[in-house]
């Protein structure tokens, strides 16, 4: 579902207006803040590339689950049919957007049409603070409400829910700045080098938590919960499967006869997290206990 959601704030085109469904000089398309806090902040925190990779790890090594035991093959299934589920999402995402915007911004597509306002409008000072308040007050209350499920019922998952979204944004705001390194590797500057790094060290982490909670390190139900909330929260917003598949088509579109950049690129993320949650995960699990 992210990656739909990216893919249709993204769309075909940086020139087209950032909110499809939105005329181009909506106060709204003038919210940069906004803009990024959905496409960077929402959609790669809702598509989490650590947990997937940790499940297809577990899956791998089959200490968790002996009655099933090593899964290799249906792992590796696991791995293609989730890439091509997310960019079929990312496309169709930016096809809706596509239509959209032939609605309500039909000069982008007619050069015989020209825009209804020659500039686009700034938001005006009575309703700039509209977006930032009512998202903030949204947050504080979906935590209060984790947080009264918690104290009220002692449901561990409650308790796991808010941990999580208080280690959300520090996951978040690590891949945000991660993401300056792409395009800095001066020998292949088409690689999405901050991605990969977000994503690789999303599986580290991911896959050291879920050692550590199989092995039960920290005693009692509460430090399990514990365990799974940093997992979740701070890993699993510190990667991201829909700014990697955003990428990894917008390689493939850029060489649609010979997309070889972005298939070394989705396969040698995939590869590179797998063998290291492995290695992170396999020695934990049966040499520690």
């Amino acid at each position: 579902f992210g990656s739909f959601i990216i893919g249709f704030f993204t769309g075909h085109s940086s020139e087209w207006p950032a909110i499809p469904f939105l005329k181009h000089d909506h106060p709204l398309q003038g919210e940069q803040g906004l803009h990024l806090g959905i496409r960077t902040a929402l959609c790669g925190s809702l598509t989490t590339f650590s947990s997937w990779n940790s499940q297809m790890v577990l899956m791998m090594d089959g200490t968790a689950n002996p009655y099933l035991g090593t899964q290799v093959v249906s792992a590796l299934f696991g791995y293609m049919t989730g890439l091509q589920v997310s960019i079929v999402s990312f496309r169709a995402g930016r096809t809706l957007s596509a239509w959209f915007q032939n609605r309500n911004n039909p000069h982008l597509f007619d050069s015989n049409l020209t825009r209804t306002a020659s500039e686009l409008r700034a938001c005006n000072n009575h309703c700039y603070w509209l977006s930032p308040v009512a998202l903030v007050l949204s947050i504080f209350v979906l935590i209060a409400l984790y947080i009264w499920g918690d104290v009220y019922w002692g449901i561990s998952y409650y308790r796991e829910l808010w941990i999580a979204c208080l280690m959300s944004p520090f996951g978040t705001i690590a891949r945000w700045k991660l993401s300056t390194l792409n395009g800095k590797w001066s020998k292949y500057p088409w690689f999405p080098l901050g991605t990969w790094l977000a994503n690789f060290t999303g599986s580290i982490l991911s896959a050291a938590l879920t050692a550590m909670a199989y092995l039960n390190i920290v005693n009692g139900e509460g430090g399990t919960t514990v365990l799974a909330a940093i997992s979740l929260g701070f890993a699993g917003s510190l990667s991201t499967v829909s700014t990697y598949v955003k990428e990894t088509v917008e390689l493939s579109d850029k060489n649609p006869f010979h997309d070889r950049k972005a298939f070394v690129y989705s396969h040698f993320t995939m590869l590179s997290c797998c063998f290291v949650g492995l290695l992170v995960y396999s020695p934990l699990v049966r040499y520690a206990a």
